[in-house]
């Protein structure tokens, strides 16, 4: 047989700080994992002039008109055989970018700054038209 205790004012705020504790911490992390770092999908759309390119080179730096690069990659391919599309997944929070991508091909380099939100989607920057 079991005898129940009724609760006492003390267990009963013992509890309800547990549960406290236990909700401001779920917040926290709810509010902390929008600003964790995770795979964002980045497609450099090269289009028709992709043959012309040899080199891609992408940095990236967390808000608008920033320089404190955090992520680079270089994208290299043989004369003529670069795609239309490059895929590139950097591991960054969403948010708001600065992107600097330099193309290089048979006529030079050339350089496109651009400001992107990554959001967790895919998102696509053209660059076509900047193809030297």
């Amino acid at each position: 047989m079991t005898v129940r205790v009724p609760a006492t004012p003390q267990d009963r705020r013992k509890r309800l700080a547990r549960m406290l504790v236990l909700g401001a911490a779920l917040g926290g992390a709810v509010v902390l994992a929008r600003r964790w770092p995770k795979e964002q999908t980045v497609h450099y759309v090269l289009g028709s002039a992709a043959p012309r390119v040899e080199e891609v080179d992408a940095r990236w730096a967390q808000g608008m008109g920033s320089d404190d690069w955090m992520r680079e990659a270089t994208f290299t391919f043989d004369p003529g055989k670069a795609p239309r599309v490059v895929t590139h997944e950097p591991r960054l929070p969403d948010g708001d970018y600065t992107v600097e991508i330099e193309i290089k091909g048979d006529a030079g380099p050339a350089i496109v700054r651009k400001h992107v939100t990554l959001s967790g989607g895919s998102t696509s920057i053209e660059l076509a038209e900047a193809v030297p």
